[in-house]
């Protein structure tokens, strides 16, 4: 008790001025808050004047293009709407401020308020009759005009007094918080001298207390497990640091070197001005971090690491926390910490990966399951045998009697015909394979080449046979899957007499509208399928290898975007027609694919001729339309801007061309420019 008391009694004076600081404090922060709402209802009141002002000159604006609008006899809903909404919105304004004035017992404001609402009213009321009905009296709209003409004037001059008398209010409370700021102000100095005085007089001990800190900071810095640094607002390194920054980043960091400098190296040109105008944001006081915290470009960075390699590399995560001056608003200093965060990205990575291999595994399942087993049976078989004689090909390959141009081309067209049917059947690995095979493949085509250019498309190869080896491990692990369809591989007449022609067309169907997604565009495809038995191998062949491609041809070349087929007076929603007739008497079988698209532009296909440096300009006007036509089923020429999963290689059609030769069908092609286009393709059993 007595230890309590004479605590008290030796630090009277400075527990008073701390304790009267306290008050001071919560005084001044008290008052601050009633400024700030009562500057802020100020700014509102004054800016419902200028809100005001503005109502009136609408008014008076929609007034006169009324009555010219109404004379002219010409569309007078907006100007009815105009003087609406300056009504209405001029009803809330008055009801709000009056009410602001009758809290605040401001008899001038209540007053200039009367004033106003007088000319106002008269003006409200005759707009009320002219923008309830559909035609209003002409009379009446006279009479608006003329009182709008008589009271205008007056009444902008009654906002400027109102305005005047607000804005006059507003500076009279501002230089009384003022005042009072000042005192509470000087009270605070007072007190602060208080405290200071006897502070001084602790200032040795303080000072032994601080040394102790100092040290102490110091061993921290040295055990802590992240590189921890400071910054100025020049950029330049601080002489604090941890003793671990060394070992984590990969270069030198002495204090005054420049950090941009030491980034420079490290980083991409990119990642190193966004850095810059990352700590630019950092500094500027009126930023909060917080809230530009994602915009970080260091959050977690590849960084080039000299100590490990040429080509080697770490990943680190940098945070940035401004460090102010005690009692300023400035930043003066940004600390800096520094995380090797590689395991954890190399771990994510590994596990992203893993769940990107379940979801394509999983897609492939359900692809596979959603298929006829029939199908996706042929299909694997096909294929394999297809890449078995590509595979022979290369083998006996003879430089002498076949150019390597042929042989790209031959695999260009397997793989392309492959990847259209894996893409209908939804077998995602054997279509992506096909599409990477084809980056490989692309290069070839515009180049001289020899033996060795064989070896990548023998591997590519390789690689679509592990993608179907891949497909077919999970169709022999579903057994009644794998019943289903040893039964068909067993009796391949069978296969052919039993495969239903509509799934076939089902899954086109799904194919065109999953491009269409892709591509951004709203399409609708019809299908219309005839009675049919049985179908001859080379038909399935066509609906199997060929209709893929030229339903990707309407979908991707044909079928206009929404803004294109809007301009072209068109529906927003394309259509592409799919039929498949055949003739009772003769069995002649028609499959025909038709969109409503862009049509054949001969013109394009001229340009991309040109384009490709392959034609000379007299080649290309000698040609006919008809031979221009042609070209777009000619190996590798495409009139796509460029290379994507649907479009770009320029072999979809032309693996429609080599199976119309080997089936012996007939191909005809009907276009009409920014109308249609129509593939037709007729099958005669007497020939």
């Amino acid at each position: 008790m007595q230890s309590s008391t004479g605590f008290l009694s030796k630090y009277k004076i400075l527990i008073s001025a701390i304790a009267t600081f306290f008050v001071l404090s919560i005084g001044i922060f008290s008052f601050n808050l009633y400024s700030s709402q009562q500057l802020s209802e100020d700014a509102a009141h004054i800016n419902d004047s200028g809100k005001m002002r503005g109502l009136t000159q609408q008014n008076a604006k929609a007034i006169l293009s009324l009555a010219q609008e109404l004379a002219a006899g010409e569309p007078i809903q907006t100007s009815q709407a105009q003087i609406s909404e300056s009504i209405l919105g001029m009803e809330e304004i008055l009801v709000r401020t009056r009410k602001r004035a009758e809290l605040a017992h401001d008899e001038n404001e209540l007053e200039l308020l009367k004033r106003f609402e007088k000319g106002w009213g008269q003006l409200a009321r005759l707009g009320s009759e002219v923008i309830g009905v559909e035609q209003p009296d002409a009379g009446a709209v006279d009479a608006l005009r003329s009182k709008s003409f008589a009271t205008n004037v007056r009444l902008l001059q009654d906002i400027d007094d109102l305005t005047q008398h607000l804005e006059e209010s507003a500076s009279a409370r501002a230089n009384q918080l003022k005042l009072v700021q000042a005192a509470a102000i000087a009270a605070a100095l007072i007190n602060f001298f208080i405290i200071v005085f006897y502070a001084f007089r602790s200032l040795a001990k303080s000072d032994r207390i601080a040394f102790a800190a100092r040290r102490e900071t110091e061993q921290i810095l040295d055990t802590v497990r992240e590189g921890l640094f400071l910054i100025d607002s020049d950029g330049k390194v601080g002489q604090q640091r941890s003793g671990l920054l060394e070992s984590i980043f990969p270069k030198p960091l002495p204090p005054g070197v420049s950090f941009k400098e030491t980034l420079a190296p490290l980083v991409s040109k990119e990642t190193l001005e966004s850095v810059e105008n990352y700590i630019g944001l950092l500094f500027n006081k009126r930023v909060k971090p917080a809230l530009i915290q994602s915009l970080n470009p260091l959050n977690r960075v590849e960084i080039a690491n000299p100590k490990k390699g040429e080509n080697a590399s770490i990943f680190l995560s940098f945070g940035f926390s401004p460090v102010r001056e005690v009692g300023e608003s400035t930043v003066a200093h940004l600390l800096v910490s520094v995380v090797d965060v590689s395991q954890e990205v190399y771990l994510e990575r590994e596990l992203q990966s893993a769940e990107e291999r379940a979801k394509n595994d999983m897609a492939l399942l359900i692809g596979v399951l959603d298929n006829d087993p029939a199908v996706v049976e042929g299909f694997l078989n096909s294929t394999s045998k297809r890449l078995g004689e590509i595979n022979t090909v290369l083998k006996e390959f003879d430089p002498h009697g076949h150019s390597y141009r042929e042989v790209i081309n031959l695999v260009f067209r397997v793989i392309h015909s492959i990847k259209g049917e894996a893409a209908a059947l939804r077998l995602g690995p054997i279509s992506q394979e096909a599409h990477a095979f084809e980056d490989t493949l692309a290069p070839l085509r515009h180049r001289e080449l020899s033996g060795e250019d064989l070896i990548p498309v023998a591997t590519g190869i390789g690689g679509m046979q592990q993608a179907i080896a891949k497909v077919s491990r999970i169709t022999d692990r579903i057994g009644s899957y794998m019943g289903a369809a040893k039964g068909i591989a067993d009796n391949p007449a069978a296969h052919a007499a039993e495969e239903d022609v509509q799934q076939t067309l089902t899954r086109i169907q799904r194919m065109a509208l999953g491009m269409a997604a892709d591509l951004n565009k709203k399409i609708r495809v019809e299908t219309s399928l005839a009675h049919i038995e049985s179908l001859p191998e080379s038909i399935h062949r066509l609906l199997r290898e060929g209709l893929p491609q030229l339903v990707r041809n309407a979908v991707v070349h044909g079928i206009e975007d929404h803004e294109e087929r809007s301009s072209a007076g068109k529906a927003a929603e394309g259509l592409l027609r799919i039929e498949l007739k055949r003739d009772a008497s003769s069995g002649c079988i028609e499959i025909k694919v038709s969109d409503d698209g862009r049509g054949i532009d001969v013109e394009k296909l001229r340009n991309k001729m040109l384009a490709s440096g392959n034609y000379t300009p007299q080649a290309v006007a000698s040609m006919s339309d008809r031979d221009v036509a042609a070209m777009i089923f000619q190996p590798g020429f495409s009139t796509a801007d460029e290379v994507t999963d649907h479009a770009g290689r320029g072999f979809g059609l032309d693996v429609l061309h080599e199976l119309v030769r080997e089936t012996g069908v007939r191909l005809r092609i009907s276009s009409t420019p920014r109308v249609a286009t129509s593939f037709t393709l007729n099958w005669n059993p007497a020939k």
